[in-house]
């Protein structure tokens, strides 16, 4: 249902507008030194729309801004509600949510009801801009209870549908949506019910925000504004923590630590993640459609000597997809694939590349992950050596996401954000046709996935995962490598405790 705008609103909105208009020089002169935070960001910036773009980044930007149903607390080690104030689970494909009634809008509007939800949910799924559809892919449909419950119905049991949603879907205002020019609305009346306002969203350099002091379990101390600036160059996130430009300084790559140790001024906080970092193919491009040339490629790559020559050790291996700090994480699989240089040369002889090794062209993007450049020149290296004949290619990251969304990168290096429960990140990249990043298609690992979605209890389905990650390691679909653990330089007196997901949550910084 739809409601007209009252003076109060349409008065927030131009002031909502003139400030996201408003030159970043002019946003930054207003702020006080003392009450802002400046923090470095290494993704690009591309769009104010909620919905499209996916990246943990701005998932974790816009459950502050317009809010989540919830989010995954690492501290706590539980999922825990934002909007919702609770869910129940009703049956095998039924889950029950209960939304907040203490909650303000920004523009001291209503809080959320069941009606942004299905607006929300209308968004994600019919936006031709959407890159969201696969977090709700196994939503049936979302019924009205009343104007703060709703049940999520889905497709069949999907015992992972907290880790779907939680982090990811944003909830917007269909009022504003309405009223205020529709998709426009993104652009000039960021307006939702979490914890900080957009107040300046410049593409590709900066994004700011502002406290929500209606925001309840507002803490005095967290703060009151916050600058997320675009540095991709690691060596200028140092140089700026130095001088004192930001007060967080993310992505430190192992090179660059040495630089803020003895610092006085600099504190270095280290955590370690559960972003995966792998190589993945597009199986149905040649020579991955063949499992011994992905196989060969995997046995080529020494990542022990990466971990410890290049990241100094400041990386955790993976042998398979789910690493420590992931949802049913045990230990390491049975079948680890091994560093083997003629067993590498065999398999591509077996494969047809006895008299020379296949044409390949590898990509990564420079400045998007730690030591990317260098890592990835390091495994061209190791993959010639085996006898592929690999060419590096490092384009921006924005056209490199796009064509591995498309499906149109053969072999690329990437990470992947927000990987807390496995099977529901693993079923988006292997998985038939649930996006063709991968185009992989394995009816066994699929009716392993479909097990795992109908098993609630969780000792059955760590099993089910460990099936999972052992089948992705052998049929080598994506090469699995290390998680890194996050280097962040942090100015002497901010308390700010990194957690696994990489984002910043920014009720918990204390200034």
């Amino acid at each position: 249902m739809s409601h007209k705008s009252s003076p109060v609103l349409a008065a927030s909105l131009i002031a909502a507008a003139l400030a996201i208009a408003a030159p970043a020089s002019a946003q930054t002169a207003q702020r006080p030194a003392n009450e802002t935070l400046v923090v470095t960001t290494a993704d690009t910036l591309v769009t104010r729309h909620p919905y499209a773009e996916s990246s943990a980044q701005m998932y974790s930007i816009w459950c502050q801004v317009y809010g989540c149903l919830g989010r995954y607390d690492y501290a706590q080690r539980k999922f825990v509600g934002q909007l919702a104030e609770r869910w129940e689970q009703r049956d095998d494909v039924t889950w029950r949510f209960h939304l907040r009634k203490d909650l303000v809008r920004h523009d001291g509007g209503p809080g959320p009801t069941v009606a942004d939800v299905l607006h929300s949910y209308n968004q994600v799924m019919t936006d031709p801009q959407s890159q969201g559809r696969f977090y709700l892919s196994s939503v049936k449909e979302i019924r009205r209870v009343d104007d703060h419950t709703f049940d999520v119905v889905t497709k069949e049991p999907a015992s992972s549908l907290l880790g779907q949603l939680f982090d990811k879907f944003t909830i917007t205002s269909e009022e504003i949506f309405e009223t205020q020019g529709g998709v426009a609305s993104y652009n000039t009346a960021p307006i939702g019910w979490g914890p900080y306002k957009l107040t300046n969203f410049a593409i590709s350099d900066r994004i700011a925000l502002e406290r929500h002091d209606a925001y309840p379990a507002k803490v005095e101390t967290s703060p009151r504004k916050v600058l997320f600036r675009r540095i991709p160059e690691p060596d200028q996130r140092v140089t700026a923590l130095l001088n004192g430009e930001v007060q967080i300084a993310r992505l430190i790559p192992p090179q660059l630590v040495g630089r803020l140790e003895n610092v006085p001024s600099v504190e270095i906080r280290r955590a370690p993640s559960n972003e995966p970092m792998f190589i993945g193919f597009s199986v149905k491009t040649k020579p991955w459609d063949d499992p011994r040339v992905r196989r060969a490629a995997a046995m080529a790559i020494n990542k022990d000597v990466i971990i410890q020559r290049i990241l100094f050790g400041m990386a955790d291996r993976l042998d398979g997809p789910v690493g420590a700090r992931q949802i049913c994480y045990t230990t390491p699989i049975d079948q680890k694939t091994p560093y083997d240089l003629a067993g590498a040369r065999k398999l591509l002889a077996e494969a047809g590349y006895a008299g020379g090794g296949p044409v390949v062209d590898f990509f990564t993007a420079t400045g998007r992950y730690i030591s990317d450049r260098q890592i990835a020149e390091a495994i061209t290296q190791m993959l010639n050596q085996a006898g592929f004949k690999a060419t590096l290619h490092t384009p921006e990251f924005a056209g490199l996401w796009a064509n591995v969304r498309a499906g149109k990168a053969p072999m690329y290096y990437m990470g992947r954000g927000l990987a807390l429960e496995p099977s529901e990140w693993l079923s988006q990249y292997f998985e038939t046709g649930v996006t063709p990043r991968i185009g992989y298609d394995n009816p066994k690992l699929n009716e392993l996935f479909e097990r795992d979605r109908k098993t609630f209890d969780m000792t059955e389905r760590c099993k089910i995962i460990r099936e999972i990650s052992q089948l992705i390691e052998t049929e080598a679909p994506g090469i699995f490598l290390w998680n890194h653990q996050y280097v962040s330089g942090v100015r002497k007196g901010l308390r700010y405790v990194p957690d696994a997901s990489g984002e910043i949550w920014l009720p918990d910084v204390r200034l």
